[in-house]
């Protein structure tokens, strides 16, 4: 059965979250859900499985619904990765005409990934997911859902497809503001040269006698200053009735300061020889050797239950087998993200701990997507990626310099992923992190360690220069584009259109011969 939705609001207090007049969702739909943290997509799931309230309209559907929820049990001993395993098995073998999956390749490595994919592809239901996993976004769905400001606006295709219309919506918008700015300015040269003349219209000479000065206010000086005034009027009424647009929002480029006394002047701030590692009776480690340099980003990583978390434990408690710099002072990040006080601001809880002035923080966070007043909002109403954004910038402008990040990308939007992979490349201490996200991992690390077998294999020790990495990026758009065309064209039936597509196809292709 499919699900219909009729004017259905929902808000947060004053603030409307969602605002969707009307959809119509088909019964084995392959639905990608985006947007920035805190833009409603969990809430919409939870609102199509009866889980919250609604404010108005309605949801129709089967009732017959499943979930796999973002969030894990606390008290569970095992891995994140083997928890969001079993969540998997349970929702997609009920027997169930809507699954609904928030954020599923949380906490899961490839191996774990490949078999979500699998499952979730023998499902002959209606699929709706939340996602900020881009490639599992392209490989899963054939439409987008974004939510943005309330509105729910919908774009066919997959991720891919998404973001070219994406950008099509940004150069006309861009070619929109334009416009109005250049039609502002000339209504208000217009204005002001018609001030100009009108005051440049002489009264009645002083040396006039009064029978002459009423002839000099009837006469032609007096007409002419009547029309431009009529003139300005009607310039001033389409100034008045001009549609405003709004100037689009220009990210600035991060910079952030690194004080004297933060730096660690040894070149490596954590080594280990022949070092062993286990968790009850489990070895994790044997006779492992690893270092990782001061100033570095590294990434550990590994599959699910290899021991990544329990390492990063292991040098927070500054085990005895392990060389570690006197100077380095360690900041945890992790999913509980206790280290907020909810009853406090954005910018209060940022500023506490820093080492800097206010301003350095406010740019920070305008960075992460908290701009102007957001940042006097609470952190208890907050998303749990948007928590996730203030707990590592209040990291990064801390007195620490080593930050220890476990999963820092689960529970954020795609736009935030992109800016925290900006701010982490801009801090100049070190940082080790865990991730499954390979993307972000390939744009933040230097090294890569990864746990295999009990041994740490440095599989990446890499410095690439700013043009490198641009090329790369230009190569792997170029790509996606590729895939998605191919798609479209397999799919196509207006010859018109396949001849256009074909075209961009062969362009395509010239430029990444070229690269």
């Amino acid at each position: 059965m499919s699900i219909k939705i009729k004017k259905l609001k929902k808000y947060i207090g004053e603030r409307l979250l969602i605002d969707l007049p009307e959809l119509t969702i088909n019964e084995q739909a392959r639905i990608g859900i985006v947007g920035e943290n805190g833009s409603g997509k969990t809430t919409l799931l939870n609102l199509i499985a009866r889980k919250e309230e609604m404010d108005e309209g309605q949801i129709i559907h089967s009732d017959n619904v499943s979930m796999i929820g973002q969030f894990l049990e606390t008290d569970d001993t095992r891995s994140g990765g083997e928890q969001t395993k079993e969540k998997i098995r349970k929702a997609v073998h009920h027997t169930a005409d809507i699954l609904l999956a928030d954020e599923p390749t949380n906490h899961l490595d490839q191996k774990g990934r490949d078999y979500l994919i699998k499952e979730l592809k023998y499902f002959k239901g209606c699929l709706l997911i939340v996602s900020h996993d881009r490639e599992f976004l392209n490989q899963m769905c054939e439409e987008i859902l974004e939510l943005d400001g309330g509105i729910v606006r919908h774009y066919s295709g997959n991720y891919d497809d998404y973001l070219y219309q994406k950008e099509i919506e940004e150069k006309e918008y861009q070619k929109k503001y334009q416009n109005y700015v250049r039609e502002k300015e000339r209504l208000t040269d217009s204005m002001q040269q018609l001030h100009d003349k009108s005051t440049g219209i002489k009264k009645a000479p002083k040396r006039m006698g009064n029978s002459e000065a009423r002839l000099h206010k009837r006469g032609k000086g007096q007409a002419a200053k009547k029309a431009l005034s009529k003139q300005a009027l009607t310039i001033e009424t389409r100034l008045e009735k001009l549609e405003v647009v709004d100037k689009p929002w220009k990210k600035k480029e991060l910079s952030l300061p690194f004080s004297e006394g933060q730096k660690i002047h040894k070149k490596i701030v954590i080594e280990a020889e022949k070092f062993d590692l286990k968790i009850e009776d489990k070895e994790l480690l044997l006779q492992s050797d690893f270092k990782i340099k001061t100033g570095e980003r590294t990434a550990l990583v590994g599959h699910n239950g290899s021991g990544k978390t329990t390492l990063l434990k292991t040098v927070l408690a500054h085990d005895k087998s392990l060389k570690i710099a006197k100077k380095a002072d360690f900041a945890y990040f992790s999913q509980s993200l206790n280290q907020l006080a909810d009853n406090k601001s954005i910018i209060d809880n940022v500023q506490i701990t820093s080492n800097y002035e206010e301003q350095v923080a406010r740019d920070l966070l305008a960075h992460l997507l908290f701009r102007g007043t957001a940042i006097n909002k609470k952190v208890s109403v907050l998303s749990g990626g948007e928590r996730t954004k203030v707990a590592i910038a209040k990291m990064i402008l801390g007195k620490s310099n080593v930050l220890i990040l476990d999963e820092p990308t689960n529970h954020l939007d795609i736009k935030s992923l992109k800016v925290l992979e900006e701010a982490l490349r801009a801090y100049q201490g070190t940082i080790i992190f865990v991730s499954h996200d390979q993307y972000f991992v390939n744009r933040v690390a230097d090294t890569v360690l990864e746990i295999k077998n009990r041994k740490i294999t440095n599989l990446k020790e890499v410095e690439k220069t700013p043009k490198q990495n641009s090329e790369d990026d230009q190569k792997m758009v170029l790509e996606m584009r590729k895939t998605s065309l191919l798609s479209q064209l397999a799919i196509e039936k207006n010859d018109e259109l396949k001849d256009q597509l074909d075209q961009e196809l062969l362009e395509i292709m010239k430029q990444l011969k070229l690269n």
